[in-house]
């Protein structure tokens, strides 16, 4: 099982409503791409969260299914259309972790 981590930083004026709608796509990747076996977004909530503050964990089988998933047209939209407007910064780790 392959956990892939994204931590992301916003654009200086974003509203919660853009973040919103961009969860609200992120989580309705669920039934459209069916590598995801499960997917979560939101604030990150460790201690020292001010420089990632917003944390989307998606777990795949495994690295191939990461790669569809990465390629598949429903998830590069939301990409393209909503999260790269509003995104100043990311960080994506994808880590095996045992079923």
């Amino acid at each position: 099982m392959i956990h892939h981590v994204v931590l992301s930083r916003f654009n200086d004026g974003v509203s919660e409503a853009q973040v919103a709608e961009l969860r609200a796509k992120l989580l309705g990747l669920a039934g459209v791409i069916p590598e995801i076996r499960r997917i979560a977004f939101g604030p990150n909530l460790a201690a020292g969260a001010a420089e990632w503050p917003h944390a989307l964990v998606v777990e795949l089988d495994d690295m191939a299914a990461v790669q569809r998933y990465a390629e598949h047209p429903a998830h590069v939209d939301v990409v393209q259309r909503t999260l790269a407007p509003i995104r100043a910064a990311r960080l994506a780790v994808d880590v095996e972790v045992p079923a």
